[in-house]
């Protein structure tokens, strides 16, 4: 980890810490005090959350994908409506090979899905740095920390999923620690049991993103009533 990393870290959590502090000294006010449409112990606890995760984020990088030094170039992008990939050439030890590795994002890290071996190598790159260093996307677990504990906020964070050509926009809401997921085009939301349906929605889809549901073609409405007797809300 380089210094700047190592200072990022440490005002994370030294923030963390603050925040822990804050909600010790407000815990009284806040069963007495009326509180405004957007409280802000509630806006609190959900960056508080995001920096927890955020953190727990960075330690899995570092502790369990940071890229080697001895040479190895990666490629990273983020494909319309497929999952992140990379493209990873690591020298053999022999220096006269590379093995050649193609890596698809899961929602929980990177699966290889195709490897060779390749010859005469040649690599050109911008003589000073012009793109960021790859890093993995943020993990479904994440993204569902981020969107848990705002549906009652006047306009609660999402997670959604992009259209594609065969399927509606979807959008996940946490509504009472419930996931529930619907389209704009379904009748009825429906609730998410199993995990590996948001991974399918991925694969499907692509990379999802947080974002506020008034960002989305949905409303509040159509996430709260019966699933039996809901019809478009």
């Amino acid at each position: 980890m380089t210094d700047s990393q190592q200072r990022a870290l440490a005002t994370l959590r030294d923030i963390d810490a603050s925040f822990h502090r804050l909600f010790e000294a407000v815990v009284e006010d806040e069963a007495t005090a009326s509180k405004p449409a957007e409280d802000p112990i509630a806006t609190l606890r959900r960056a508080r959350s995001q920096i927890d995760a955020a953190l727990l984020e960075h330690q899995h990088r570092t502790d369990d994908e940071t890229l080697p030094d001895g040479g190895l170039c990666v490629l990273q992008w983020d494909p319309p409506r497929t999952p992140p990939r990379r493209l990873v050439l690591d020298p053999d030890s022999d220096d006269d090979s590379w093995t050649r590795r193609e890596l698809e994002w899961t929602g929980d890290g990177w699966r290889v899905c195709g490897r060779n071996i390749v010859n005469d190598v040649a690599i050109s790159a911008p003589a000073e740095p012009r793109y960021p260093d790859p890093m993995a996307p943020p993990t479904l677990d994440t993204h569902l920390e981020w969107i848990r504990s705002t549906w009652t906020h006047p306009d609660p964070d999402v997670l959604v999923f992009d259209a594609t050509a065969t399927g509606e926009q979807g959008v996940v809401a946490a509504v009472d620690d419930e996931l529930r997921y619907r389209e704009q085009d379904s009748h009825q939301w429906y609730t998410v049991t199993d995990k590996e349906e948001l991974y399918h929605h991925l694969q499907e889809k692509g990379q999802p993103a947080v974002k506020p549901l008034s960002e989305t073609p949905l409303t509040r409405l159509q996430f709260t009533p019966s699933p039996l007797t809901n019809d478009d809300g």
